[in-house]
């Protein structure tokens, strides 16, 4: 990939809060969530032979899948393993 670009995110004050108290860099969580939401959903259109994520038939279940950034539940102060 290679180069960087400055963006903008919007994301919930108290999740921050909590994530640099932890001392998790949001860059790079946020990048690495980023490129592993790519990765599925680019899995997902090979496996369906969708090509712009639209509902493709019988395989279109697949797009209600699980969540691609799941937070153990109950106890989100534990620090992932990143």
């Amino acid at each position: 990939m290679g180069s960087k670009k400055q963006v903008l995110l919007y994301i919930d004050a108290e999740i921050t809060k909590k994530a640099k108290e932890l001392g998790l860099n949001l860059s790079k969580v946020s990048e690495n969530a980023l490129k592993e939401a790519v990765r599925r959903l680019e899995g997902m259109n090979s496996e369906t032979g969708c090509q712009d994520g639209s509902h493709c038939g019988e395989n279109s279940g697949k797009w209600t899948g699980g969540d691609l950034n799941p937070v153990p539940s109950g106890d989100i102060t534990r620090r992932p393993d990143y």
